[in-house]
Formats: C-alpha cells, structure tokens, sequence
C-alpha cells in the first residue's frame, strides 16, 4: 500500500521556521508563546483554544495548526451516522477558526478488534467525506501508543478505506509514540524500528505511512515521575535529550510533518508539563539541523 506515501508535507514551508520536527501539543498559554516566539516550530497541535490560531499563522507563516475538539463519547459501534452527528456538533467550532489546517475526530480510538476498526475505518473516511465537502481537511486514526496492532494484517487492512479518504481529500495521519523509562526503550537499533515510539516505521506501508503528524509524544505517566530514576542532576535536559534522538528519527522521514510534545499549557497534567524544558527546547529549535 506504498502508494499513499504521498508527498503533502511540501508546502513551501517558510524559511523562518525550525527545521526540527518537534513542537508542542497546547491549549495556549504564556509558555506555549514563549516556543512560539522563540523556537519557531514547524507544527503546534491546539487542544480545545483555537483563537489563537490566527496570530499563531502571523506570527509564523507556513506553520501547520492541528486541532483537537475533546469528546466526552466517542462509540466504536451502533449509530452508522455518526460521523454526520460529529459534524453536526462540532462543524461550527471548525467553520469559525478556518486558520487551523487539520481537525482530529476521535482521540486514541479503541480498535482492538476487527469490528471496531471496521466501525472507525467507516467513521473516518466518511468524516473526510463530510469535511472535503464543506471545505475543510481532517485528521485521521490518532491511534494511542501501541496501537493498532501491526501484525494483524487484518486489522491494518481494515483501515485502508479511511486512508484512501485521507489521500483523496489531502488529510493526514494522527498517531501517538510513548515510552519508559526512555522513549528509545523499546527501540531496536540494527532494525531502526520500535513498538512504541519509532513504531511508525514498522508499519509506514500499512496505517502509518503518508503524510502523518505524531500527535503527542512523551514519556508515559509523565516525564517528571521518572527524574529520579534517571538520577541526573538536571531532569530537564535529560528529557530533551531523549526528544532530541525522536527527532533525529523523524527527520529522516520526508512524509512526517511533526511531533508535538505533550503537553504545555493545559492544566491538569502537571506530570507531563514540559514547562521546564522549554529553554532547552527553545535553544534546540532555534539551532536545529
């Protein structure tokens, strides 16, 4: 299924921008400014705040804005029009902010059975439908670490419909790379594939191929619960080391467009706030590649 290794990320992106693929995944803030500003991200993933979006395009031109609406429900069966409901509940939200690029629909959808993913596949690939006819782009699986699984052929096959929606109407791919107590933990590096984060890799002519956004990324349970088995005076800097090696990865990878960062600025979180690392996130950014 190579042939949806489509060539979407060459959107003339703009030379002021970062040529590192990491970002962040924000519902706005002080701190979400500061990267902004100073760092230059190619990629920022909003979360519920989209009023920002038309400085954020000012501010840096030719970035890509992706959104995420949260849905308190989000069935993998019954109701065939359900992608039509989505729309109707969240189609004025999305016509209101036109500067953000790529609306997710559901977020890290559970698929581990071939009903389920047949159920979703449907649901995606009409929500793309809907999208493209009311002038707006979507992105699609935003599946959790881990998932789908990549050796079932069957379940992999099962989303190849939503995929060719997402080619069809210039959507993209949304997945999520986690791992501990390192993001390179379940990394094999004579393969240069990984299970949780690099996974993209395994399955790049399966589900995660295209033009695809990692959609958040981060140590799971939270960067600042593992500072004291790392036992490094300086947690934050060994954090971002650790997204500097993601990086390297991604960037050898014309088809993804960026990786953003969970989380800043989103209250309740407070394990993952990568607040502290941002003047090495910054300087990371500002001097990448």
């Amino acid at each position: 299924h190579s042939s949806w290794l489509f060539a979407l990320l060459l959107f003339g992106l703009c030379s002021c921008l970062s040529n590192s693929k990491l970002s962040i995944y924000t519902s706005m803030g002080t701190n979400s400014w500061d990267v902004i500003n100073q760092g230059h991200p190619r990629l920022i993933k909003l979360m519920d705040n989209f009023g920002d979006a038309p400085t954020i395009k000012n501010t840096l031109p030719g970035v890509v804005i992706q959104g995420r609406i949260y849905l308190a429900d989000q069935p993998t069966s019954g109701d065939p029009s359900a992608a039509q409901n989505w729309w109707n509940q969240n189609s004025a939200t999305i016509l209101s902010n036109p500067n953000v690029d790529y609306w997710e629909g559901y977020n890290e959808p559970d698929v581990n059975t071939l009903s389920q993913m047949q159920w979703y596949s449907s649901f995606d690939a009409a929500r793309v439908t809907i999208m493209q006819q009311n002038g707006v782009k979507a992105s699609i699986g935003n599946f959790a670490t881990g998932t789908p699984d990549v050796t079932n052929a069957t379940i992999i096959q099962a989303y190849y419909p939503a995929i060719s929606a997402a080619i069809s109407a210039g959507g993209i791919l949304g997945l999520h790379e986690y791992s501990a107590p390192y993001m390179n933990s379940s990394f094999d590096d004579a393969s240069q594939t990984g299970w949780l984060t690099g996974r993209y890799l395994i399955s790049e002519n399966g589900i995660d191929g295209g033009t695809c956004a990692i959609t958040g990324c981060d140590i799971p349970g939270g960067w600042k619960n593992f500072c004291s088995y790392w036992n490094s005076p300086d947690c934050p800097s060994t954090y971002m080391q650790q997204l500097e090696w993601y990086d390297s990865l991604l960037l050898e990878d014309n088809y993804v467009v960026g990786s953003t960062i969970f989380c800043e600025d989103i209250s309740g979180w407070d394990d993952f706030d990568i607040t502290p690392v941002n003047p090495d996130l910054i300087s990371y950014l500002d001097d990448c590649c």
